[in-house]
């Protein structure tokens, strides 16, 4: 098997690393747009508890872990 280029690997990593960075802003997101939907319908939902924002972001983070780990064993593996 053919080994490839050092410029494709160096793609291949920063790929990995803004799917990561972009799966935390997304959780980021969908947990405001939770926010700002229940303070639609509840009104008297406290705007000030940024529950869901924190919420997102963790799994967002836990989401990128698990798929840059999981990038990153195929690297290794496809290196050797």
């Amino acid at each position: 098997m053919e080994k490839e280029p050092a410029s494709k690997r160096l793609w291949r990593l920063s790929a990995m690393g803004f799917t990561f960075i972009s799966m935390v802003i997304a959780g980021g997101v969908i947990g405001f747009g939770i926010h700002w939907g229940c303070g639609l319908i509840f009104e008297d939902f406290a705007l000030g508890s940024k529950g869901f924002i924190v919420t997102g972001a963790v799994c967002g983070i836990i989401v990128g872990m698990v798929d840059f780990i999981r990038d990153a064993m195929r690297a290794v593996r496809d290196e050797l």
